[in-house]
């Protein structure tokens, strides 16, 4: 069978039109595993309006059968290939969610800075109230979380950048190896399902902006409140307590910031956490693995859900660390 790798073609055989393969090798990981390639030149971009870059992706999402929070997650790890003639600066890799949690009407959404973790959890004690087709999961209700557990690798600078200057969700800094670096989340950006600069994107550079943590209008998000022309500049919205050193603020530490300090009505929120920016050269390969976290509290309410997913993503990352 295919376990523990497989190879998909054979780069000496042309195919039935004349074709070479291009040889496709993956180790897999997990107890199952879903593997699939795509690119972004196959068809028109009709949701961003934009021209296609030349990537193709090596996709593979795998579970793991266990008896603790680890039954509970998906991963996920990408293989990007630049297969462009071009080199791409300034490049970000970015995971989206709509989470939708029982019910997507009353949803709230934060970050962890030093776990790399973007989080959605109900907005209130109860869920319910929801939109037509979805069900509700009631009283105490879950959290669901995606971590990047293995960034993106960060440009050859020649030495062992020092573990002090990023939050631990940044892995390989200050491990006495040189340029193996990973950059961990670097935007947390939230918006709502909805018109407006804080809202859904249109085109091309609305996308690319939200990548780098910057509103449709052109301005950049900011501490506090709605996070637009609030205050000053950050990387993480909604972060809570968990930048103490301002990393996200330019080492300007700030008091905690999360909806509930905001006062936010719940809603249907969209969420995306960035990594980047880095340097991907004609033909380069660079890769990121990210986890989906979820998990419930029996009692305690939202915020007991929240608290109990963060403690199994910890877990995941230390499993995975090892």
């Amino acid at each position: 069978g295919d376990y523990p790798d497989f190879w998909m073609g054979d780069n000496t055989r042309p195919d039935s039109a004349g074709y070479q393969f291009t040889p496709c090798d993956a180790e897999l990981f997990g107890d199952q595993v879903l593997y699939w390639v795509f690119n972004d030149k196959g068809n028109t971009h009709s949701q961003t309006g934009g021209a296609a870059i030349g990537l193709e992706i090596q996709a593979q999402a795998f579970a793991f059968e266990t008896n603790d929070e680890i039954n509970n997650m998906t991963f996920y790890h990408y293989k990007i290939i630049n297969k462009s003639s071009f080199k791409l600066d300034s490049t970000y890799f970015g995971v989206w969610a709509d989470s939708d949690l029982g019910s997507a009407s009353d949803d709230y959404v934060g970050c962890d800075v030093g776990l790399g973790l973007g989080y959605c959890y109900n907005g209130d004690l109860v869920d319910d109230n929801p939109p037509s087709g979805q069900i509700p999961y009631g009283v105490n209700p879950p959290a669901i979380g995606i971590d990047f557990f293995e960034g993106p690798y960060a440009d050859l600078n020649g030495i062992d950048d020092a573990p002090s200057t990023v939050p631990a969700s940044y892995v390989g800094y200050g491990d006495g190896k040189v340029d193996n670096e990973r950059i961990g989340m670097s935007k947390f950006v939230y918006y709502n399902n909805g018109g407006g600069f804080t809202d859904d994107p249109t085109a091309a550079v609305d996308y690319y902006n939200y990548l780098r943590g910057i509103w449709r209008d052109g301005t950049p998000m900011t501490y506090g409140g709605t996070g637009h022309l609030t205050g000053v500049a950050c990387d993480y919205m909604f972060p809570g307590a968990s930048d103490p050193t301002g990393f996200g603020t330019n080492g300007s530490a700030q008091a905690p910031w999360s909806e509930e300090t905001t006062g936010n009505i719940p809603s249907d929120r969209r969420f995306l956490q960035s990594a980047g920016p880095f340097t991907l050269k004609a033909g380069a390969v660079n890769t990121i693995t990210t986890g989906v976290v979820w998990a419930r509290a029996t009692q305690g309410g939202n915020l007991a859900s929240v608290t109990l997913m963060k403690g199994a993503d910890a877990k995941a990352q230390d499993l995975f660390n090892n």
